[in-house]
């Protein structure tokens, strides 16, 4: 309530017993100030405009208006924290990271783009090691574009300028209800990666550690835990802020990253982190031990023990404790408040590219299979002057690759030249074999048998390359 006093006199009060200088008398707002200021601009009793400072005014100055009381919490920790020179930095160092954060999101989505596709289009990837892969970066990526919307609506939003009427927003930052469930869905799809990040963790130590799974586990319950606990999670913590807003929402939530309510959600996202390193270390305990026992120097065992270490460091989400942990700037401790920032944000905004580079992009189980895919390609897109160009066909080189008599590769050769060619790759290593691979393999056994019935040499002639081929074959 706002207080207006009227005298004995019949005259509206002023804001001191016995003044009347104006006649609508003073009305005392400081009730609805943020911060409990008794003045906003005071008029001196000289007739002029005091000043901030007793020494700050004349009749020619505009004088001090006292705004603090519209301040936020963080804008008043920033004045109280903060000097003129750490404020610059700090905005500067903002300003920077933004951009640092667009480059790491554009780079993520092009990445977990090509990457997902990979994982979902080639039947052979698609084992449980790497369908656990396959869930976290599509959580991944859900958040880079989430995050890019977001900061693409800002800028939007700040060249439209303000707006007074909610009902008039044409950009999400301004439009209510749509707003919210843009940051309610960034933060689920936060919550669902750290919760498959976890998953990675525990899989990855009961495999190498325990040794639980002799044979591939079941994806539903890790499907369930992944996608169900996260959501019941993220509710959870709207529920506590609305009860706590007495369900009147703010614009976007408000600052709800800095309240102490979002602890529902950072304290287990940090406590499964540092679950995540523990079973890092352990990781390494094992693999160390396993190295020595094969006869392995130290040295390079210990090498190896942390370049395994080095590359689960992303999967498992390990670098992302810095965005967690709260750091605020002041005037103390800018500098190192400079390169937290961009640490945080390189290893957190990146993490979608490297997760896709060193599980994707140059896995050898991935290039294999895209290599094989390639060749076949290529193999059925060659016209047959392309197969006959040469003194040399593509039927007789992989023939000769495969160690099949010349007798055979002129019968290929014939065969081509009358449109019956069928191709086939050159022997995989074992285990790395698809389908079609094995299917034109049994053909081209199928032609050296009939190829030795017809007369095509001998069979005393043919034994000894066959079965070095097979010995070949079945070596390691």
């Amino acid at each position: 309530f706002i207080v207006k006093r009227c005298d004995e006199t019949g005259r509206w009060a002023g804001k001191k017993p016995g003044h009347y200088e104006n006649p609508w008398g003073w009305t005392n707002f400081t009730v609805c100030f943020k911060i409990d200021y008794e003045d906003v601009k005071d008029c001196h009793v000289s007739g002029v405009w005091s000043g901030r400072n007793a020494g700050e005014m004349g009749p020619t100055l505009p004088g001090w208006t006292n705004f603090t009381m519209c301040y936020t919490d963080e804008v008043i920790y920033i004045m109280q924290n903060l000097n003129n020179e750490s404020l610059t930095i700090a905005q500067e160092v903002a300003r920077n990271a933004r951009k640092l954060e667009f480059v790491g999101l554009g780079l993520s989505l092009v990445s977990l783009i090509l990457a997902i596709s990979i994982f979902s289009y080639f039947r052979r990837l698609r084992v449980f090691r790497n369908l656990l892969h396959l869930h976290l970066m599509i959580a991944m990526l859900m958040v880079v574009i989430i995050r890019l919307v977001l900061y693409i609506d800002l800028i939007f939003t700040g060249d439209i300028g303000p707006h007074t009427n909610s009902a008039e927003g044409k950009t999400i930052n301004t439009m209510p209800i749509v707003c919210e469930g843009m940051f309610f869905f960034l933060e689920y799809f936060k919550t669902v990666t750290f919760c498959w990040m976890f998953l990675e963790g525990i899989y990855l130590n009961n495999q190498i550690v325990f040794g639980f799974f002799n044979s591939e586990p079941k994806l539903l319950p890790y499907f369930l835990a992944g996608y169900g606990i996260p959501l019941i999670h993220t509710m959870l913590w709207l529920f506590v802020v609305l009860i706590k807003k007495d369900f009147k929402v703010e614009r976007c939530l408000g600052s709800y990253y800095l309240e102490p309510e979002f602890w529902i959600l950072d304290g287990p996202r940090m406590a499964e982190l540092v679950i995540n390193l523990f079973f890092i270390c352990n990781v390494i305990r094992v693999l160390y031990s396993k190295v020595r026992e094969s006869n392995n120097t130290s040295e390079a065992g210990l090498k190896k023990s942390v370049k395994a270490a080095m590359m689960l460091l992303p999967l498992l989400g390990v670098p992302n404790i810095m965005q967690t942990i709260p750091f605020a700037p002041t005037r103390d401790n800018i500098m190192v408040f400079a390169v937290w920032t961009y640490t945080a944000s390189f290893t957190y905004m990146y993490q979608g590219l490297m997760v896709a580079s060193i599980y994707c992009f140059t896995n050898k189980e991935v290039n294999h299979v895209l290599k094989a895919f390639y060749a076949r390609y290529r193999l059925l897109h060659k016209s047959q002057n392309e197969l006959r160009r040469g003194s040399r066909s593509v039927a007789s080189h992989y023939a000769a690759k495969n160690g099949t008599s010349n007798t055979n590769a002129q019968q290929t050769n014939n065969a081509d030249e009358t449109g019956k060619l069928s191709p086939f790759p050159s022997r995989s290593k074992k285990g790395s074999d698809d389908s079609t691979t094995k299917l034109m393999k049994d053909t081209v056994m199928e032609e050296e048998k009939n190829a030795n019935n017809n007369g095509y040499g001998s069979a005393g002639e043919m034994t000894p390359l066959r079965e070095g081929s097979n010995r070949s074959t079945k070596s390691p």
